[in-house]
């Protein structure tokens, strides 16, 4: 009887367990379920991130190795053997910026203004002799410059040795009052002296894209111009076909034509993208970028990369969701078998469970503390990594861009001695170009050391009180004088600034590099319009505001828009705007910057405290 009555007092107790396990089964079979579905999700949007920045990137790198070639198009157009029919002296210039550029183009021929062979690099004076004067008026690389004056580039050609090549041609504009501006599609009026050719094999521009892409990255690429013929691919026989022809179409599964096709054709659109295509043999993830070279949309570059990590991490979830499933049924049934043994234990271990349940509460939140310590370090890593291989490619960049002129322009003037002579004659204009060239180098260095000072927090100022009027005129000035000697001139930036005393306690120098980083961003951002400096006196603080009327800040870069390397510009590391921050905020003021409201054109103001 006392048994019966000990099983009667703890029979709803014993029910309440058994249906809270039925309970958290179901829940956690359902809730199993929603979390399969989420992290598959996760998984395949990882891959398509990771996919669409490789991608990005590696057009990135395809867009400044063309720059570079197009670099020495330009300067070889407008060099002086050249302007001058000067072959012998010229030939020099060719094998030099062939040897830059050597990784990828085949060599740079000069045509003369009947579209006759000149000469081209590393030619022997054997093989010159048999090919000079050969006609290649009609091909398109000649005809397009001739007739625009502006660079041509080409779709796939089949060449004369059956490789299929892409041509890039500069015409060669004698008499000019001022370069062109490309970018913009300016024509120069000057006179038509022949064009300047470059021949880029696709295998061999295939073969680069492929060896940049890092090797535990298994995928494959291609490149499609504009017009949607297609460039490289893996499969030879398809160069130089549309993308909708029956040569190409033919490869592509029936069951993904469709997709497939909307995706190459909104890929045509200047856009970017990264999508799945799924099909009974798996997943691809097919990534785009458009290249664009002097701001037009030449070419768009292809990763394909083959995968099921969304449907493996799918199984594997599964499976961990089955075992949760039975393991919550195993230990609800336990809990029912043994809830009579635990109902009869003595109340006097109540306060030893909730001392243990409240140390296992606390091991559990120092575990969830640690999880996202980790989750948050290993952003930051992924981040840091990023912004080195971004840091990487920019730095390149420019440092390429002010060498090859100070190379090119050192080259001609040795070869001017001709192992005879020990004097020359140098023009003006070159050693204008080395001196500018070597400033900028020089500005990249000291940039670079600044980043590493403010990293290091080794900055140090030296403050005095100073007129903070001097500093704002003198900057102007200088200004004025660089956008003076610039294409445009100071015709179409006006800087407008009314000089007033205000006496300020920093360092002269520091607070000069502040303000010609942000006035010559505002010059440099402004195409044609007006920049207003002013400085507001307010109760403990001046505010300096820098307002132009240029194309604004791109809504990418805006909200890193003082971290390094944010930059949409084709020039400059990204450093500057994020040494001034550091510079006005170890001044104790602050810099903030946004878009002019109901007109183009940004404002960038930084505070500092006031002195009376």
């Amino acid at each position: 009887m006392a048994k019966l009555g000990f099983f009667r007092r703890n029979i709803f107790p014993i029910l309440i367990i058994i249906g809270t396990g039925t309970f958290l089964s179901v829940l956690s079979y359902q809730y199993s379920s929603f979390t399969a579905d989420e992290i598959a999700k996760i998984a395949s949007l990882d891959v398509r991130s990771n996919s669409r920045i490789e991608a990005h990137d590696l057009s990135q790198i395809l867009v400044h190795r063309i720059g570079s070639i197009t670099n020495n198009l330009q300067a070889l157009t407008m060099a002086p053997p050249i302007q001058q029919n000067a072959s012998e002296t010229a030939q020099y210039l060719l094998n030099a910026a062939q040897y830059s550029t050597k990784d990828l183009t085949d060599g740079y021929y000069w045509l003369d203004k009947n579209g006759r062979v000149v000469t081209w690099s590393n030619i022997n004076q054997e093989t010159l002799r048999k090919v000079k004067g050969f006609d290649l008026s009609e091909q398109d690389f000649f005809r397009v410059p001739n007739s625009t004056f502006t660079p041509y580039y080409s779709s796939v050609i089949e060449s004369p040795d059956n490789v299929p090549r892409v041509y890039i041609s500069y015409p060669v504009i004698g008499n000019q009052d001022k370069p062109a501006d490309v970018a913009n599609g300016s024509i120069n009026t000057g006179s038509f002296l022949g064009v300047m050719v470059v021949p880029i094999s696709v295998n061999t521009i295939g073969k680069f894209l492929q060896n940049e892409l890092p090797p535990e990255f298994v995928s494959n690429v291609g490149l499609i111009d504009k017009n949607g013929i297609i460039i490289y691919a893996r499969n030879q026989s398809l160069i130089g076909k549309n993308y909708l022809a029956e040569e190409f179409q033919s490869t592509i599964p029936t069951e993904i034509k469709n997709s497939y096709n909307n995706i190459l054709r909104r890929s045509l659109q200047s856009l970017s993208g990264s999508e799945d295509v799924t099909f009974p043999g798996g997943t691809t993830t097919i990534s785009y970028q458009p290249v664009m070279i002097d701001g037009r949309h030449l070419w768009t570059l292809f990763i394909g990369t083959p995968h099921n990590l969304a449907s493996d991490v799918g199984l594997l979830i599964n499976q961990q969701k089955n075992f949760s499933t039975l393991l919550v049924i195993i230990i609800a049934a336990i809990g029912g078998s043994i809830a009579l043994f635990i109902l009869s234990w003595n109340k006097r271990l109540e306060a030893a469970v909730d001392v243990r349940t409240s140390e296992l509460k606390g091991a559990n939140v120092s575990l969830v503390q640690s999880n996202k310590l980790v989750a948050a370090a290993n952003e930051q890593l992924k981040m840091h990594d990023r912004m080195q291989k971004e840091f990487i490619n920019v730095a390149a960049h420019e440092l390429r861009t002010p060498i090859m002129p100070i190379l090119g322009d050192a080259e001609f003037i040795e070869n001017q001695f001709n192992g005879v002579k020990n004097t020359v004659e140098v023009e003006k204009e070159e050693v204008s170009s080395i001196i500018r060239n070597a400033k900028r180098l020089d500005q990249l260095a000291s940039d670079i050391l600044d980043v590493t000072k403010i990293e290091s927090n080794s900055l140090r100022l030296n403050k005095e009180e100073i007129n903070l009027n001097e500093i704002i005129t003198l900057v102007v000035k200088e200004i004025r004088n660089l956008t003076a000697n610039n294409d445009a001139g100071s015709e179409k930036v006006t800087i407008h600034y009314n000089p007033k005393d205000i006496f300020v306690v920093a360092d002269k120098g520091r607070l000069t590099q502040v303000l010609f980083n942000l006035l010559g961003n505002a010059v440099k951002f402004t195409e044609k319009g007006n920049i207003f400096v002013n400085v507001e006196e307010k109760a403990d603080q001046l505010v300096v505001n820098i307002k132009d009327t240029g194309r604004g800040i791109h809504s990418e870069i805006l909200p890193r828009l003082f971290t390094k390397f944010a930059t949409k510009s084709e020039r400059g590391t990204g450093l500057g705007l994020f040494i001034s921050k550091s510079i006005v905020e170890a001044h104790g003021g602050k810099i903030w910057a946004q878009n002019n409201v109901n007109e183009s054109g940004a404002t960038f103001k930084f505070s500092l405290p006031f002195v009376d």
